[in-house]
């Protein structure tokens, strides 16, 4: 009986800056941009056997699990992941005047949900990719980074007042990986609530207007050159395997 480390899924930043080399060739990735596991999610890897390596270049990772190989040639998985388990892992631009040539160039404030909070990042999680081909997906669903994909990040313990007049009830919607829904109601002596979660990003809406955001919930102090979070579950009704190229698409 021996170990090896097959490689599970892998989190590309593309870039505009960087078109594809050639007919039918993939565009590299973005040198300027980093990814890699927050630090609660690294310990969860290695406690696993599982292990992120970052792109030599930058603009990405892939993640690689530990299997046990049996005598007879089969292969499982050392430690499995708990169901609904999800990974975080975080978009890093060192350099943010990267971002004068990167859409969406600035975000109007105008166009924001009344909640948004002053740390603002972009939010993906796997559940919701979009295929590209057997084996490539776009987190975007918009196939580039836009508007949409911004949120507010706030810890998994906050009170939230509403921004209008005759809310009752707050509702927080899963994005993944079951999309469950839990209601906060607002008591009527009471102009707030306390809303608890764990990590992970939700839609926050105020009832019953209808107004609402994304929101990632954290207790980890993020890097202050975090421009966003990727989630990553096991893919729904599928395997870790075979592998999966999840990719996030800027454009200039």
């Amino acid at each position: 009986m021996h170990w090896k480390f097959d490689p599970f899924f892998s989190l590309e930043i593309l870039h505009g800056k960087y078109p594809p080399p050639g007919p039918g060739k993939p565009a590299p990735p973005a040198p300027e941009f980093s990814v890699g596991p927050t630090s609660e999610t690294q310990k969860r890897l290695l406690r696993m056997g599982w292990v992120f390596r970052p792109y030599i270049t930058g603009g990405g990772g892939t993640v690689y699990a530990e299997k046990i190989v049996a005598p007879n040639g089969t292969a499982k998985l050392r430690v499995s992941p708990a169901l609904n388990e999800g990974f975080t892992f975080l978009i890093r631009l060192p350099d943010l005047s990267f971002l004068n040539v990167t859409k969406p160039y600035s975000i109007i404030p105008s166009v924001l949900p009344p909640f948004s909070g002053r740390a603002r990042l972009i939010y993906f999680d796997n559940l919701n990719a979009v295929a590209l081909n057997t084996d490539t997906f776009s987190l975007p669903a918009g196939i580039a980074v836009g508007e949409d994909d911004f949120g507010s990040r706030m810890p998994s313990r906050f009170t939230f007042r509403p921004t209008q007049a005759g809310v009752s009830q707050i509702e927080m919607i899963e994005h993944a990986p079951a999309g469950s829904t839990k209601n906060f109601p607002i008591v009527s002596q009471s102009k707030s609530v306390e809303i608890v979660l764990p990590e992970n990003g939700y839609t926050l809406k105020q009832q019953p207007s209808g107004s609402s955001e994304m929101i990632f919930l954290t207790d980890e102090t993020l890097p202050s050159d975090s421009i966003g979070v990727v989630r990553i579950f096991q893919p729904s009704g599928a395997d870790w395997e075979p592998f999966r190229r999840y990719q996030i698409m800027f454009e200039t």
